[in-house]
């Protein structure tokens, strides 16, 4: 007779899936780097990224509303616990730039003060921050979202009359949810082949700075996630195996992509099933951290400074690095999550600030280093820090008991009817709408071939999206709530 299968025997961890097809796409792009067919299997990862950048719009505004809204619905004091998790981001940002800053002398032999450069005035300074967020807030649509799911999640958490219209945003941020788990075995795929790109993106021209500047940063990066988890573990209730367990699942797929987007989904559902976190800690904390948590790629801003600095043969020193560290700390609040963004949207702020002559030449250069390893080990950084805020909320400013009898409390005596049919068929035009153009303007850095929405927004359209989805997303999954 047959014996039964074996049921006890342990899954392959998912961080030694990633791990594996990583090397393996190292070795396909090493082995065959002209090869059109190994390429176009290195481009075929470029595409689910490239999808979740063009509707991270929705995505974003959708989670964080919901979350929002779920917290709301079973905490009295939200307001306190949102300003712990941005303040707890805010505070890491400031302490991750003061961090590399004592690393950059020890590797890169940096002077402390050159003779020729004249520090720019504090107009000056203000100035190039000032004009860089007038630009963030008509063209990132992600920062407009993220201010309306904010408000969207807040009101209708708060007014008793919208309760309807933040019980179907829970129910379609479940669903999108359930989706991502859906495709979790593709993430290992997806990160072999965009390792095969890694190999064919550096020529010998300046591939050993790119080598020193990828190796500092490794360093400085992982020594601060190493500090990170064993803070986390001294003051939390996690134990190592959660610790670990979240660790290599976010970190590895965070530095496969290369992008904060693109890990949402694996951080979220990690978070709660690896680190054990609460839902409505988890969700709160890794979608707001994916916009504004940029701490480890501000650490790489300031290494890649120094190496485009070298190459193009321009003066810098500490000094200069001191008086780069508030604007991108701001600036790293504000920074896309997309592969490379951080480098993209920051240059141009760093070229002014330092007054370089030719401004166009480094930002190509700089974003050509940024590329690569780079963003990979700060995305890596950033995810994982996610969750690690999230964790100390989690342990040190909750009261677990309270708020499992709040929640039961809100879902056993609410009774949702669905609104009639002419009511739903209505409002699915309503949200389809809504939905394009929270989709339209971001569209400009997703997938190519829908880059034509963005060719008739206008300021101000994802806003009026946000608006339209919550009303047809309302009536769609929506309905009239009373007490059971």
């Amino acid at each position: 007779m047959r014996a039964p299968p074996d049921r006890t025997r342990p899954r392959i961890h998912p961080a030694v899936w990633v791990f594996g097809y990583l090397i393996a796409g190292l070795a396909l792009g090493v082995a065959f780097p002209g090869n059109p067919v190994v390429q176009w299997i290195g481009q075929s990862g470029t595409w689910f990224p490239r999808t979740i950048v063009t509707f991270a719009t929705p995505i974003i505004f959708v989670l964080m509303s919901a979350a929002l809204a779920k917290t709301l619905f079973e905490r009295r004091q939200a307001g306190r616990f949102l300003l712990i998790i941005v303040g707890l981001y805010v505070a890491m940002g400031a302490v991750s730039l003061l961090y590399v800053s004592a690393w950059i002398p020890a590797l890169t032999d940096l002077p402390l003060t050159t003779g020729d450069y004249q520090i720019p005035s504090v107009r000056a300074w203000l100035g190039g921050i000032a004009g860089t967020f007038a630009s963030v807030l008509t063209e990132q649509p992600l920062l407009q979202i993220l201010v309306a799911a904010t408000l969207a999640g807040a009101l209708v958490g708060r007014v008793g009359a919208l309760r309807p219209t933040g019980l179907a945003l829970i129910r379609c941020s479940n669903a999108i949810l359930a989706g991502f788990t859906k495709l979790l075995w593709y993430y290992p795929i997806m990160v072999g082949c965009l390792a095969i790109l890694i190999p064919s993106r550096f020529g010998l021209e300046g591939l050993a700075t790119y080598g020193r500047t990828s190796l500092n940063l490794a360093i400085v990066a992982l020594v601060w996630s190493a500090a990170m988890l064993v803070l986390v573990r001294a003051i939390t209730k996690r134990t190592w195996s959660q610790l670990w367990r979240y660790f290599t699942t976010v970190y590895m797929v965070g530095f496969g992509t290369g992008s904060s987007y693109d890990t949402l989904p694996v951080n979220l559902l990690s978070a709660e099933r690896d680190l054990g976190l609460r839902p409505e800690v988890a969700r709160v904390s890794i979608v707001l951290g994916t916009v504004l948590n940029k701490n480890v790629a501000t650490m790489a801003v300031l290494l890649v400074t120094v190496s485009t600095c070298s190459l193009l043969d321009l003066p810098l020193s500490m000094t200069e690095i001191a008086i780069l560290i508030p604007p991108v700390m701001i600036l790293g609040l504000e920074s896309p999550g997309i592969p490379g963004g951080a480098g993209v949207f920051m240059s141009p702020v760093v070229a002014s600030l330092l007054a370089v002559p030719d401004p166009g030449v480094f930002v190509t250069t700089f974003v050509t280093l940024y590329s690569g390893l780079i963003p990979m080990l700060a995305t890596g950084g950033n995810t994982t820090d996610d969750g690690f805020v999230g964790a100390i909320v989690n342990d040190c400013f909750m009261e677990p008991q309270e708020a499992d009898r709040t929640s039961r409390e809100v879902r056993d005596r609410l009774r949702i009817d669905p609104f009639g049919l002419p009511i739903r068929l209505l409002s699915g035009g309503v949200c389809a709408v809504g939905f394009w153009m929270l989709v339209a303007p971001q569209s400009r850095i997703g997938l190519p071939a829908l880059r034509w929405m963005a060719e008739s927004t206008f300021p101000g359209e994802a806003l009026v999206g946000a608006l339209l989805l919550l009303a047809g997303v309302t009536g769609s999954l929506g309905g009239r709530v009373s007490d059971a």
